[in-house]
């Protein structure tokens, strides 16, 4: 039986007073910084819960003031020349406390901002790679919390994720 691997992602979604919590990151090789919500890998053996608790607190400095409800998640399939590569990305409703002050390890975060809603959704819809979608529907009350959404990516991809 083939095994097939699957990259755990954990995203906030964070409102305040019409405001979205998003983040500018840059990865190597990235012509120009790009907007993204709060999130990321979850590491192997870490509790999903902890790895999103994780992310936010590396990428904005802020923490969870109660457990958070599942938003939406994204399945992303990706047919590579290596093969399938497939990420879930379960984006959590969350509720934070603390000042914004970024601590990335990796250096990927520039800086963290709540920006307008209907502007973040613009600054997100930039990227190829992430459907907006979910994330309107979420906002806007359209989807009921937790739907499951199948998105097939493409293009090539370099393998970073």
């Amino acid at each position: 039986m083939p095994t097939h691997a699957c990259t755990l992602i954990a995203a906030a979604v964070v409102r305040r007073r019409g405001e979205l919590l998003l983040v500018q990151q840059r990865y190597p090789g990235d012509s120009h910084p790009y907007w993204g919500l709060p999130g990321g890998w979850v590491e192997p053996g870490e509790e999903l819960l902890v790895g999103l608790e994780r992310e936010l607190h590396e990428e904005t400095g802020l923490t969870l003031i109660r457990p958070p409800t599942l938003a939406f998640v994204l399945q992303i399939l990706r047919q590579t020349q290596e093969g399938h590569q497939q990420w879930l990305a379960c984006h959590f409703a969350c509720e934070v406390e603390g000042q914004l002050g970024p601590h990335d390890p990796d250096g990927l975060v520039l800086s963290a901002h709540w920006v307008e809603e209907q502007t973040a959704l613009a600054h997100l819809e930039t990227d190829p790679q992430y459907p907006c979608e979910p994330l309107r529907s979420f906002l806007g009350g359209a989807a009921a919390p937790g739907v499951v959404y199948s998105f097939r990516a493409t293009g090539a991809s370099d393998g970073s994720g």
